[in-house]
């Protein structure tokens, strides 16, 4: 077969490209291709991959591209730059291990843009939510109260039995094995600032929180993404209707709420279940306990208290609410999203506590 000779300018442009490519590759269809690169200057990243997919074209259709006259440096250049090799194309060790590189790297490189594409929707979503729930309302009524209780009453107040349940159980638990170590020392009389400052800082934020969002969280993300998946949310935008206002405002507001309250009824839960577990265990008298309580327990650790447990909120209200509205598909998709909801929120929830941590304690 004939080779066909192209001389390349002194810089491959996109402009060259785009002008002489069809050219080359026609050029190309009787035989080997031959390249004249006296005057080639500079290879850039686009001139570098233009060449290296040349060269797999012609290789893959049994032909050959060789370059004349090119610099030892560009050679050099041009010798590096590779293409993703399709799965089970090369033979090599050397190629195999690059394409498992070249997938981890493109695999880390598209979670990292999707983490980031999330992250930039929840702050999107959390500044509309902020704006309609302030300066927004002098524009128009934007708050459903009606929508918000019934709200409140569906991811609060529906919840507070489990709430109540496993806090008291829980610092039934803490209080007896606490109380046990402290026994040894005989300072049980330290098992009230102990449960009451763990309780009401730590566990009762963290574990009400929890059980919101694989209880609450996940039924909004499963109500909305059933929305998005039945077109309602766009039958919203045909009637020039504001989704936030219908959609996230009620759930965001209700969260906000019933939350902090959550979270009190908790730290009483568990706070009570270490008074009877000192009472009637370590021999303690109900005035001790809260005396110990009341000066442990100040108002700066209720602060706290009732910072995360707002923070936690918005994390359940937006992270579930996101994820109902990004949903795409069908029943399977809202399968797949209630679950990531419920992990994005316990993760995020959890990486929250110990940022506080460090800003409260250090």
């Amino acid at each position: 077969m004939t080779a066909r000779n192209i001389a390349l300018p002194e810089a491959i442009t996109a402009d060259w490209m785009s002008r002489e490519h069809a050219g080359i590759l026609a050029a190309s269809a009787g035989g080997d291709l031959r390249l004249d690169c006296a005057r080639l200057r500079r290879l850039d990243s686009l001139s570098l991959a233009w060449l290296a997919g040349l060269h797999a074209q012609m290789e893959s259709a049994g032909k050959r591209l060789v370059l004349v006259g090119i610099d030892a440096r560009l050679k050099s250049e041009l010798a590096k730059a590779t293409l993703p090799r399709k799965p089970g194309v090369s033979g090599g060790r050397d190629e195999m291990g690059n394409e498992r590189n070249e997938k981890l790297a493109y695999r880390v490189g598209e979670a990292a843009h999707a983490l980031g594409r999330e992250v930039r929707d929840l702050f999107v979503l959390l500044s509309e939510s902020l704006y309609w729930s302030s300066f927004g309302m002098f524009k128009k009524k934007t708050l459903l109260r009606e929508d918000t209780v019934i709200q409140m009453v569906r991811l609060g107040s529906n919840a507070l039995p489990i709430v109540l349940l496993l806090s008291t159980l829980i610092g039934f638990t803490l209080a007896l094995q606490s109380g046990i170590q402290l026994e040894k020392f005989g300072a049980t009389v330290f098992l009230a600032s102990g449960i009451g400052i763990s309780m009401v800082t730590e566990i009762g934020p963290v574990m009400t929180a929890v059980i919101l969002a694989g209880r609450s969280g996940s039924a909004v993300t499963a109500e909305i993404s059933t929305m998005v998946v039945q077109e309602e949310v766009g039958a919203l935008h045909a009637m020039a209707a504001n989704p936030i206002h219908f959609l996230v405002l009620p759930r965001f507001w209700a969260m906000s709420l019933t939350l902090p309250l959550l979270t009190v009824c908790s730290a009483v839960g568990g706070i009570a279940a270490g008074l009877v577990v000192g009472v009637f265990f370590f021999r303690l008298s109900p005035a001790s306990y809260l005396n110990e309580l009341k000066g442990a327990v100040t108002i700066n650790f209720i602060g706290q208290a009732l910072i995360k447990s707002l923070t936690f909120a918005w994390i359940i209200a937006l992270v579930s609410i996101q994820k109902g509205l990004n949903v795409r598909g069908g029943a399977d998709a809202v399968g797949k999203a209630t679950t990531s909801c419920v992990v994005t929120c316990i993760f995020s929830i959890i990486l929250a506590d110990a940022v506080f941590s460090f800003i409260f304690y250090y």
